[in-house]
């Protein structure tokens, strides 16, 4: 467990929030920690930074780490998981809502190889954006929001008429029936890597609650090559009893 302190703290959005730390947790994008708050439990929280987390206020726990400031103490466990493989001269990253804040840290790490990354944004509305500046820094953006109030009217899908499918991998984190609306436009244009979600209990393989078809989303994942994912995927997850579920 390390023991962190709040340095920074930098609104998003009126509902997420990214928290700096005085350490660098050395992890790959795509990894996790497990991130521990006295009285309030624990919860796995993806890397946006090194050294920084990207939190949506949407419960007791995630409110309490919003409302976090500079001085705050926090512990946590990590980098654990999974990280996004990264290769190619050309990428893209595609990325729903929420899905933005772990391919912010994806698209630096690139930028620092010297990859060309183009980047495909999908959101509800105008006042859901976040990370479009951090996008703009390493690369094209496109934008695609459900009302029309930025960019492109419509699902994140339909921004591929101006990018086409020639690239040499892409990466993909968001709303899992926009992963698998993504892995089925792609098809076999290009390799595709997905960052999955699931319900998480110890985040190191033990408990078995983010099970998905005999894969381990804390351990195996939760960045997938899409051809590992079976049946479950886009369909079914297991809820805290261990049930599996509609998604």
């Amino acid at each position: 467990m390390i023991d962190l302190e709040v340095v920074e703290v930098k609104k998003e959005n009126e509902c997420v929030t990214t928290l700096f730390f005085d350490k660098s947790f050395n992890a790959e994008p795509g990894q996790f920690g497990m991130f521990w708050l006295a009285g309030k439990g624990q919860k796995p929280m993806s890397f946006s930074y090194d050294n920084g987390i990207t939190v949506k206020n949407v419960g007791p726990f995630t409110e309490s780490l919003s409302n976090l400031g500079v001085g705050d103490k926090i512990s946590a466990d990590g980098p654990l998981g999974r990280g996004f493989d990264v290769s190619g001269r050309s990428i893209l990253l595609m990325g729903g809502g929420f899905g933005a804040a772990p391919l912010r840290f994806l698209a630096q790490r690139c930028s620092e190889k010297h990859i060309k990354i183009t980047t495909l944004l999908g959101y509800r509305a105008l006042n859901d954006i976040i990370f479009d500046n951090e996008f703009k820094k390493y690369g094209d953006v496109y934008i695609a929001t459900e009302d029309g109030s930025c960019g492109e009217k419509g699902l994140v899908t339909c921004l591929f008429k101006a990018v086409g499918l020639d690239f040499d991998m892409g990466y993909c984190c968001g709303p899992e029936r926009m992963l698998v609306a993504m892995k089925d436009h792609i098809g076999n244009s290009f390799p595709l890597q997905l960052s999955l979600e699931r319900y998480m209990k110890c985040g190191i393989g033990l408990c078995g609650s983010c099970e998905i078809d005999g894969l381990l989303v804390c351990k195996d994942g939760p960045v997938f090559d899409s051809w590992q994912l079976g049946e479950s995927f886009g369909s079914m997850k297991r809820d805290k009893s261990g049930k599996l579920i509609p998604i």
